[in-house]
């Protein structure tokens, strides 16, 4: 008797519980959850990654722009408020040639600039993305630090393509980067070896 109304109470308990998880399921806004898998999920494939990638670098060239002409109005502001005596010159150069040099400057200033407050604003808006993509770029430096080629074999007539992997955007990209760096580690050797004999 004892066990048989445990029993019970134990299996209208189960009832409830998984019927308020189904329902709490079932109002839980599926959107949300495969958003958040998205922002969550660490492990980007490949082409995710050279996708991402490029994104970050536009957002990088799109953020030179503002910043040369910010950098331009900040430099034009602050010259053209400075009084300018034409009879004094400084190290024989006239003063609206130097604020007019000193402005231009401040312009590429902004413009070299630029694409590091790109990417400061494309972490802001993409934690989560950000954080995946590091990650996924760490992994594909050890391939290219693994995968290039020696660069003692570099010469005038072969120069190293690409130390880095800047230019690869896609795993067509790489594979033919690694089709460049086992050429130019071809043509070293063989030069090498004529200079050997």
């Amino acid at each position: 008797m004892l066990f048989g109304a445990f029993a019970n109470t134990t299996s209208h308990s189960l009832v409830r519980f998984s019927r308020a998880t189904i329902l709490g399921a079932a109002q839980r806004p599926l959107h949300t959850t495969r958003t958040l898998m998205q922002k969550t999920d660490p492990n980007l494939n490949w082409d995710e990654f050279f996708k991402l990638r490029r994104q970050r670098r536009l957002w990088e060239r799109l953020a030179a722009l503002p910043c040369a002409l910010l950098g331009l109005g900040a430099g034009a502001a602050v010259f053209a408020s400075l009084p300018v005596n034409p009879q004094q010159t400084f190290m024989g150069i006239d003063p609206i040639i130097l604020f007019g040099g000193s402005t231009m400057f401040c312009g590429v200033l902004g413009f070299v600039i630029g694409p590091s407050v790109g990417r400061v604003w494309y972490r802001i808006g993409n934690t989560e993305l950000a954080r995946s993509l590091d990650a996924k770029e760490a992994a594909f430096f050890k391939h290219i630090k693994a995968n290039r080629s020696d660069p003692n074999f570099s010469s005038a007539s072969n120069p190293l393509p690409d130390f880095y992997g800047e230019k690869i955007n896609s795993l067509h990209g790489y594979r033919r980067w690694l089709r460049k760096q086992r050429e130019h580690e071809r043509k070293g050797t063989f030069k090498l070896g004529g200079k050997k004999k």
